[in-house]
Formats: C-alpha cells, structure tokens, sequence
C-alpha cells in the first residue's frame, strides 16, 4: 500500500497527556479507536497519497513558509456526526486567526503540485476518539482542561496504520518571523 501523509501541528507532551487523562476520566467506551497522547496533532491538511512522487518537492515549497509561532487554546469537548453517536470525539480549540492564517498558507505552498488534498473546510481539533464501536447513545460529560500551548513549528507526517506513533514526522519547519 501506498504512504498517506499529511501536514500537522504535532500537541505538546504535557497538553496531550493532560487531555489523555481526561479522557481515561471520562471512561468512555463507545470508540473503537483512541488517540494515543504521542499521536495527537491538528491537521492542517490531508494529503493522501503521492501517486506523482511530488512529496520531497512539496517539502521544499513547505521550508518557505514564514509565519510567527502563536498560542492555541483548548476549550471544550465536541463531536462531529450525529451528538448521540458520534463518528469522532475532539478537543475543540479557540478561534485563533495565526492558526487560519497558517492553514492557508500551508494549502497555497501546496497549491502547484499534482498532490490530492481534502478539499473539506478547516476545523481545527485533535481527535481523542473516532469510529463509533455502536451501544447505548453517548450521553456523559466530557470535561476536558482549558489549557494553553506554544505552536512553534508545523510538520509532515506519514501514517503507519498500526503502529505507535501512528504519525512519524517526515520533515518539520520551525515557524519564524518573516526576514
């Protein structure tokens, strides 16, 4: 099978400890799959595969990027699906105009290359459960800590289904002031 790769914001160590924890507090077994804390990330864009060979190419047009680091905020648990069985759970962050800015700036730098990116609109979270494994509808609180955490840099990931880490970093860019 193919790699699949995509551009992330790797979550700190102790921001995705702190949410693991939550989540083993709320002992939730509705998912068949968990996010461990090492995995935790915001995508900024799925790629897919790289049918094309263009990944080492875009890699470089990524290395231009120049963007301030910035602070993300956690705030609170949401679901995408239906709220009574959702396909994911997730960490919601603050709005956060450096964060949009940054996504768009990630999706452009792609913009030349023959790469397939999802083309859904931005929703930035970090998934902390997904595929609803079915049962009673999911009816519980899910407190999670409002945290605050640095984004320094961004990175590529390649997935490796079964393995942890799932997401091994490829390349990552260090954020910086324009000079």
């Amino acid at each position: 099978m193919q790699a699949h790769y995509f551009i992330g914001i790797k979550i700190p160590e102790p921001a995705a400890k702190k949410l693991d924890q939550a989540r083993t507090a709320w002992n939730l077994k509705s998912h068949k799959r968990y996010t461990h804390w090492v995995d935790m990330h915001i995508t900024l864009l799925f790629i897919g595969s790289d049918p094309h060979g263009e990944i080492q190419e875009a890699q470089q047009a990524l290395s231009k990027i120049r963007h301030a680091p910035f602070e993300l905020t956690t705030s609170t648990v949401k679901t995408f699906g239906n709220p009574a069985t959702p396909r994911i759970v997730y960490a919601a962050v603050e709005d956060s105009p450096p964060l949009i800015e940054l996504q768009a700036k990630v999706r452009e730098a792609l913009r030349p290359f023959r790469l397939n990116p999802d083309g859904k609109p931005f929703v930035p979270h970090i998934t902390l459960a997904g595929k609803w494994a079915g049962g009673p509808p999911l009816d519980i609180e899910m407190p999670i800590p409002a945290m605050k955490f640095p984004v320094t840099e961004f990175t590529v990931f390649r997935i490796e289904p079964g393995s942890v880490p799932k997401y091994i970093p490829e390349a990552s860019y260090q954020l910086k002031e324009s000079v």
